[in-house]
């Protein structure tokens, strides 16, 4: 929950939105020589952003402006016809409604961005690359979604994803470096870097296990270093490419102890600076020391793998291929060519942190622990991932493909050859970048800087600025450079197109794919309806999403995002108890891009003030924790005899963490840091409704036992990914040691998700305690401004009493879900202040048509905002209709079975909660085939088949096992049936039990209406 006050300082977002242009305006009227004024057609002249300041102080709107002001209130009216109502969303058709004036804000910030043009040399954005936005907002984009791991593991129950797309855009970027068939994904640059570093360790943890690795860079992003460094424990070095290869060969040699420590080389091939790694370099060091390479081409790759092999010669630019490459093989082979073993792909950015593709032979890397609740293996660095971003990627590729990036591009160095002959004709000294499109104006003034960054340039070191040429640059915007560095006007140019005049119209994503990305979302719309799976809010986008659409093919400014992000973490702060300024001043807050990131920087930011610190937390924690804690190096202790330095505790039969377990665990690990003579100190990383049974920890249980044996906790870390977004849950931020009024312990970091509570795209927020400055700054990596744009609007539509409403909807709707499966006869969890309802598995297509997840026995179902009353007596209901058909069935058949049986026998369905599921699961251990040879044996299937809720039990009067029919239900909506286990007294009679399970069987799939498989181990017999 946000409180008010973001919302008040927000009042006046217009005017700040215009700070940036009005600081350009500053720097100009203090540059000697000022031009008038031009007309603002395109950037033409540094003086044209004093009319864009000027146009903001003083706003003139046209006939056409004035209905741009009404289009975001326009459309949020007109897609009524696909809001999924809650309470909230239902008083939004009030036309007094205060989310009027909501969108009478984003219409003043929707009007102004569309209208201000980006910088024309902008390092991280154009309007070419912007505009595939539109085409996303065209299908009805953003609706819920979430690309959870990697695009080859696909869950048929969970369908909010463009994995198909993904992997299309990994095969094309794989096979221009000689990989189709290339592992990875869509993400942040900074996500994509490290992990591919992470697999590369992982790999060398496999082929070196005896030797630590060395992380060795020069050029490479600084806080990807540091991020790989305490994410993954590596030891780094940083090297200068510059200097003699004798000086860094002989460097090198002591760092990696004559050679013996595998180096993992991380090289860039082009920053915003203009600087870059030489591959040359790197080769040849690789001769003498046993490396792996990895290459951030985040910027420029589809520019270096779209130049013909004469161009590459010509400008000097090595050839990539992927590959595993061994350890002791040098980098360049006999062609030449460079093996990197994993390479992020990007180059066609829309904005700063635009997605691009991490790529690494399938082989590359360790293996992965499969998550049931998930149902893949747990292998991406973050979790789950916006689905848009992935999406963006796709549809770029899809519309330029490598001959449009190469027409692009070649554009694009054109224009730069211009310019750089333009800028010799005033006295000016240029030098291309030859890995990108950027080139360097040399040994700037002061004010020459100035007017450059105007522009977009990026300054350098010895007063150096890079030049980005992006594909929308004009003529006249090479003027506007050489007229910034040298005052002429006079320069005389050829009249050029620019790459987006020439390629905009003629590349265009193709119909079709238009049209099934069109039927895809409508289909979303559909299922969400009844998704109750996750913990996700799937309503509110159906209202505010096409709000947001307009937003996907704008630059949202920076300075905004900026301003607007901390008002936000700020109030954050203030809404989980921290006033005082001295305090809140220690506190330091991120967006992050979900909570499993936010949960690693939040442990990350505790061991980096607590070193040699031990963790813990419950088996019960989201699964992303132990894999944070087995990433680390340090925290495993991996090149070290002591024990790990994190323990996972268990839970209690609610998934609260056992305390006394905690307890007895800190005693020993303390006992053990005094017998080695050092400092103990315990961070706790507690659950707030993040678990399977949607429990909390007790805080305030775990601080007095822990204090009563003597064991002080120095940091706690509080993962509320859901819980948090409806409110504080009771908790404070504030220094360790310190208790409320009834003893509850202050918590030093919070995790929470933007896309859960509330909904909204894949991010969230961490805010850590560091008394000594924001040292974990580097680990949070940047996030698309709509984060911080969706955030804001968020808390505009939705205030803390919305929130409250929302949350005991939310809860009626879960003791509803509870009290209609108990009188089913189900057994049911339900944990108190919770909204997750956890039960008995059904059979396996209810658990697809809703959505549910997983947990080795049981599934839950949560009652998030957007599942309505009516969808839980559904769900009901359908679970009643299940078990009223099979009752059916039995009727029929009773009597059959106990007149071959003689006796008195009733049928019963076995579910896994049943108390006679254990004793059916021993039978089946020990039951002896009648007939050898089938390959599916009642041991091998009888888990799936306890939980397929289908499996019919034969009982005597006394409740007696007499036979058991295994019967598996699927996800296609169809039951499988397996083997017969019976009694030795009546193997005489079994070709007759044979044939009334067979006529069972039949019935209970005719009535359920669903597909009924047999295959050679169905009805063979088992003696029991």
């Amino acid at each position: 929950m946000i409180s008010s006050q973001v919302k008040t300082a927000s009042a006046g977002v217009p005017s700040k939105a215009y700070t940036s242009l009005q600081e350009r305006q500053d720097i100009i009227n203090v540059t000697k020589g000022y031009e008038p004024k031009v007309t603002v057609v395109a950037v033409t002249e540094i003086s044209e952003v004093a009319e864009e300041a000027d146009a903001v102080e003083s706003p003139t709107f046209s006939e056409s402006e004035i209905i741009v002001e009404n289009e975001i209130e326009n459309t949020f009216k007109r897609y009524q016809t696909q809001w999924m109502d809650d309470p909230i969303i239902s008083q939004w058709r009030d036309p007094a409604h205060r989310i009027y004036d909501v969108l009478g804000n984003v219409n003043e910030l929707y009007e102004h961005w569309s209208s201000t043009q980006s910088l024309p040399f902008s390092s991280h954005t154009d309007r070419l690359w912007l505009e595939t936005g539109h085409v996303m907002a065209e299908i009805g984009l953003p609706w819920y979604n979430s690309q959870a791991n990697l695009p080859t593991e696909i869950d048929t129950s969970f369908p909010y994803h463009f994995k198909h797309l993904e992997q299309r855009v990994i095969r094309e970027k794989g096979a221009r470096v000689g990989d189709p068939n290339a592992s990875g994904y869509v993400a942040n640059p900074s996500e994509a870097n490290c992990y591919c570093i992470r697999a590369i360790q992982q790999e060398l943890r496999e082929k070196c296990p005896t030797a630590r690795p060395l992380f060795v860079y020069d050029n490479f992003d600084i806080n990807m270093v540091i991020s790989a460094e305490k994410f993954f424990g590596l030891q780094t070095y940083r090297v200068n490419l510059k200097d003699s290869l004798e000086n860094v060969q002989r460097d090198l040699v002591i760092a990696t102890s004559g050679g013996e420590r595998p180096v993992i080389f991380a090289a860039t091939l082009a920053t915003a600076y203009g600087s870059f790694d030489d591959l040359d370099v790197i080769s040849t060091i690789s001769k003498t020391i046993p490396l792996i390479l990895h290459v951030d081409a985040s910027r420029n790759f589809d520019y270096i793998t779209t130049l013909s092999k004469q161009e590459r010669q010509s400008l000097g630019i090595k050839e990539l291929v992927l590959a595993n490459k061994p350890l002791v093989q040098p980098l360049q082979n006999s062609e030449g060519v460079i093996v990197a073993s994993s390479i992020v792909a990007g180059g066609a950015n829309h904005t700063k942190s635009a997605p691009v593709v991490a790529l690494k032979p399938a082989a590359l890397g360790g293996k992965q622990t499969r998550v049931a609740y998930i149902r893949a293996f747990d292998s991406t660095l973050a979790g789950s991932r916006d689905a848009m971003a992935p999406l963006w990627s796709a549809l770029q590729e899809i519309r330029f493909g490598a001959s449009g990036f190469q027409q692009i591009y070649r554009q694009c160095v054109r224009m730069r050859a211009l310019l750089i002959q333009a800028l010799a004709s005033v006295g000016v000294t240029a030098r291309p970048v030859p890995n990108s499109l950027a080139l360097i104006v040399e040994s700037c003034s002061q004010e020459q800087i100035c007017r450059l960054k105007l522009l977009g340039g990026t300054p350098g070191s010895n007063g150096d600025v890079a030049i980005t040429i992006q594909p929308s640059v004009k003529s006249e915007d090479l003027r506007g450079v050489v007229f910034a560095v040298s005052r002429t006007k006079t320069v005389q140019l050829p009249k050029e197109v620019s790459a987006y005049e020439a390629f905009s119209k003629f590349y265009r994503v193709p119909q079709c794919v238009v049209d099934e990305l069109m039927a895809t979302v409508h289909s979303w719309k559909i299922a969400s309806r009844s998704a109750a799976g996750y913990p996700f809010h799937m309503g509110s986008y159906s209202a505010l999403g096409p709000v947001i659409g307009h937003f996907l093919d704008v630059d949202i400014p920076q300075d905004w995002a900026k301003a607007r992000g901390d008002e936000i973490l700020k109030s954050r702060m203030k809404t989980f108890g921290l006033c005082s300024p001295e305090v809140m001043s220690q506190f330091h807050g991120a967006f992050t891009n979900g909570s499993t990131m936010g949960n690693r920087v939040g442990i990350h930011a505790a061991l980096t003030r607590l070193p040699g610190a031990y963790l813990y937390f419950s088996t019960e924690s989201h699964f992303s924790v132990m894999k944070t804690a087995r990433d680390c190096d340090v925290l495993t202790n991996r090149w070290s005899t002591r024990k790990p330095r994190y323990s996972p505790i268990k839970c209690d039969k609610n998934g609260s963490i056992l305390v006394d377990a905690l307890v007895k665990q800190a005693l020993a690990d303390w006992r053990d840091c005094i017998k080695n003579r050092e400092e103990y100190h315990l961070i706790l990383f507690a659950n707030m409704g993040t678990t399977f049974l949607g429990a909390r920890d007790n805080l305030k249980e775990i601080y007095a036992k822990l204090r009563t044996v003597g064991i002080e906790i120095s940091h706690i870390h509080v993962d509320g990914a859901l819980d948090f977004g409806f409110g504080n849950c009771g908790v404070t931020l504030g220094l360790p040691g310190t208790v409320d009024s009834v003893g509850i312990p202050s918590i030093q970091g919070i995790t929470l998700s933007h896309h859960k509570a509330l909904g909204g795209m894949v991010s969230g927020e961490v805010i850590y305690w560091d008394p000594e400055g924001d040292r974990c700054s580097p680990l949070a990596w940047n996030v698309e401004q709509r984060v911080v744009f969706e955030t804001w609007l968020y808390a505009q539509a939705y205030s803390p009493t919305d929130i409250a409403r929302m949350f005991k909807y939310c809860r009626t709707n879960a003791l509803r879900l509870e009290s209609g499966l108990k009188q089913a006869g189900l057994v049911v969890k339900l944990n108190p202040e919770s909204i997750t309802v956890v039960l008995d598995r059904p059979p396996s297509w209810v658990i697809e048509e809703f959505s549910l997840r997983p947990e080795g026995d049981w599934v839950h179902f949560i009652t998030m905002p957007h599942v309505s009353p009516e969808t839980i007596d559904l769900f009901v209901n359908r679970v009643k209709w299940i078990d009223q058909q099979c009752l059916t069935a039995f009727s029929y058949i009773t009597p059959l079975m106990r007149a071959i049986m003689m006796r008195r026998i009733n049928l019963q369905r076995l579910h896994s909660q049943d108390p006679l599921a254990k004793e059916v699961t021993e039978l089946s251990s020990t039951a002896s085939p009648i007939n050898l040879g089938e390959s599916r044996t009642p041991a091998s299937i009888i888990k799936t088949s306890v939980r397929s809720a289908l499996s019919v039990m034969v009982l005597d009067e006394h409740n007696r096992v007499e036979g058991v029919l295994l019967i598996e239900s699927l996800r296609d909506a169809s039951m499988r049936v397996g083997p017969l286990l019976l009694r030795t007294r009546h193997i005489e009679n079994s070709d007759g039990v044979i044939e009334i399970m067979r006529q069972l069987a039949g019935f209970m799939a005719r009535h359920m209406a669903i597909r009924l498989q047999v295959d050679g181990s169905s009805y063979a017999l088992y003696e029991i």
